[in-house]
């Protein structure tokens, strides 16, 4: 992420290169200067395969240019966010810690489920890598905390609730305590638990459908009003083998935290989508923001999917896509007060208007997979599988 481009016009690629900024033109997004070309849905637009010709060494370079910068830009407007007047000022996507491997045995590790506490000035995130090979998932006793009360040197541990978390993936902040998603495994239901920022205290609060188990829940995000809303899909199940089999359709459900009313108000009971993910609200809490992952990420036909929703009284109404991820698919989603969409996916964060136009990426390291986010203040904090990154932007969380 340190490597510095020459500031320059490349005119035949149709890109603008700054220190670490790439702006793609219109001929060069309109029409992809070559003429043979594929890629795979699992892959960032600058792995883009170029299939066998004679000569394609520019196409090459124009690719390499965008795969080193930290990021790229498709919309004039996003140089207001990063806070720049264009491609020529320098920017900078700050790597703050790199998570320690995981196990031999796990074929990958995530790191989900990013909230910050302002009293504490803290930010949590849960970790979790695939088990070994022929066993289930077991609780991970830890998640990792991040001071980050002196900006300039941030402190990364390991903090510890108690009773520890059941493979945690969403989280969310209403009024001084942490909500956890946790997916669960064969012995412990997958549940809402509550934490206390600072005695690191848990509690499920919720961990039914009238006495359903949930699948595997994956987000939750809570209204300023109590209304929780959480995504509940087979990822557990799927995934790591490490749940009941399913007897709930996967979903999202609308949870009143003070009446203890529920119902599933969105998934695949209705025929909308297939394994819901990250949840975000806008700023002024009438619009519901789900991703959708459909039967897996690599699947040419899975969803990729960020949908809008109205917010009602009673629950969510209008369907509406808002974008559609051309890699990977949309994990942890974020809102700022403007109104942008975050999504965090392979190689990078998208970053959305409130129309849901692409007006850029922040991307990540080149071998790294963007899963979640945290505000901090004018800061976002960027959780990756191997790093955590931060970027300061022209705005705050909504």
């Amino acid at each position: 992420m340190s490597l510095l481009l020459l500031p320059t016009l490349a005119v035949a690629g149709g890109l603008l290169v700054g220190p670490n900024v790439v702006k793609i033109t219109k001929p060069w997004n309109d029409v992809f200067p070559y003429k043979n070309f594929n890629r795979n849905v699992t892959v960032p637009f600058w792995e883009t395969d170029l299939l066998p010709e004679p000569d394609y060494s520019e196409i090459e370079e124009d690719l390499e240019t965008i795969a080193n910068a930290s990021f790229v830009v498709y919309d004039d407007a996003f140089y207001k966010l990063l806070g720049i007047a264009n491609h020529t000022e320098q920017k900078i996507v700050e790597e703050i810690f790199t998570f320690p491997a995981p196990p031999n045995y796990a074929q990958r590790q995530i790191h989900d489920g990013s909230v910050y506490v302002l009293e504490t000035d803290t930010i949590f995130v849960a970790e979790l890598f695939s088990p070994r090979p022929g066993y289930g998932m077991q609780a991970i006793p830890y998640v990792w905390k991040i001071d980050i009360s002196n900006h300039s040197s941030p402190v990364v541990q390991k903090a510890y609730p108690d009773p520890p978390l059941t493979i945690a993936n969403g989280a969310t902040y209403f009024n001084g305590s942490v909500y956890w998603a946790h997916e669960g495994n064969y012995t412990t239901p997958s549940a809402i638990v509550r934490m206390d920022p600072t005695t690191m205290k848990t509690e499920i609060v919720k961990n039914n459908f009238y006495s359903h188990r949930f699948n595997s829940l994956n987000d939750v995000v809570i209204s300023q009003s109590g209304v929780a809303f959480f995504t509940d899909g087979y990822y557990g199940y799927d995934n790591f083998n490490d749940t009941l089999f399913p007897e709930l359709a996967n979903g999202v459900y609308r949870w009143d935290m003070q009446s203890g009313n529920i119902k599933m108000v969105a998934g695949a009971a209705e025929g909308s989508f297939f394994n819901p993910n990250g949840l975000a609200l806008s700023s002024d809490q009438n619009k519901l923001f789900i991703t959708n992952r459909g039967e897996s990420s690599s699947d040419p036909h899975g969803g990729r999917t960020i949908y809008a929703y109205d917010v009602h009284e009673s629950g969510i109404s209008n369907q509406e896509i808002f974008a559609y991820a051309d890699a990977g698919f949309p994990d942890g989603i974020k809102t700022d007060h403007e109104g942008r969409v975050y999504g965090a996916v392979v190689g990078a964060v998208d970053v959305f208007d409130r129309a849901g136009t692409l007006l850029g990426r922040i991307k990540v390291d080149r071998d790294d997979v963007a899963v979640n986010m945290a505000w901090a203040g004018r800061w976002l904090y960027i959780f990756g599988r191997n790093k955590i990154y931060r970027v300061e932007l022209e705005t705050q969380e909504s």
